[in-house]
């Protein structure tokens, strides 16, 4: 989470985008700035089992982070065809996503888009629980997760995109997790019939990323100056 923020700041000074994947060594939680992570998980537990647990400078709610592609980018508003002095909502920025989704020959979704979403709309301490507009909705159970800061005519997003769920882990540890939480949240192993490998899946959102919004890419070997500020 750190090294998102230095990627972030270091935009702020160079305005060179960038667009970054990643994967977490072991299960982990994130959580929003402005919440309190002690009313919602059991702390001492995770110290116990060794369980990562992190504040995002994002908003939102409590993510569960294991087997997921997790991505990142920061970029400017022009990079992303939104016009200076023009908020262009969630809608606009993951389209990227929805790309992505069809391209794995599913059917994606905005939640606003779905005929009983007044009734499903609802606010959850931890995000996957959760039901906003423009949550991405496959066979009408949310997928992954986003949150977004934006500073001057600056974008940064994180989101994750969940291979699978193990709920029974989370249970153990997430004290408000609904019981019937399976029904309206997938993964991508739920939704398809065989799993792509990883490597073509990233390769995929990448490309997904680069259509979207017209941006030619130029890989890092390696994150030097962002890695050395978040050590």
């Amino acid at each position: 989470m750190e090294l998102d923020e230095k990627i972030f700041s270091r935009y702020l000074q160079d305005n060179i985008g960038v667009f970054r994947i990643y994967s977490w060594q072991s299960p982990s939680f994130t959580y929003g700035f402005s919440q309190n992570a002690q009313e919602e998980i059991d702390l001492p537990r995770y110290a116990v089992k060794g369980v990562q647990v992190v504040k995002r400078m994002t908003g939102g709610g409590i993510l569960f982070h294991d087997n997921e592609i997790t991505y990142s980018f920061a970029c400017g508003k022009d990079d992303l065809g939104e016009p200076e002095g023009v908020f262009v909502s969630y809608r606009n920025v993951c389209q990227f996503l929805m790309r992505f989704y069809k391209s794995l020959g599913l059917i994606p979704e905005f939640a606003l888009q779905e005929k009983n979403f007044k009734k499903r709309s609802f606010a959850h301490q931890l995000c996957s629980a959760s039901r906003e507009k423009y949550d991405i909705v496959i066979g009408g159970r949310k997928i992954g997760g986003n949150a977004q800061k934006r500073k001057r005519q600056a974008i940064f997003q994180h989101g994750s995109i969940p291979l699978s769920i193990d709920w029974n882990f989370v249970r153990g540890y997430v004290k408000s997790l609904p019981p019937d939480i399976q029904s309206s949240v997938t993964s991508l192993q739920e939704e398809l019939k065989e799993i792509t490998p990883r490597g073509i899946l990233e390769k995929k959102l990448i490309d997904s990323f680069a259509e979207t919004f017209g941006i030619n890419f130029i890989e890092e070997e390696e994150f030097i100056y962002e890695t050395c500020l978040a050590q």
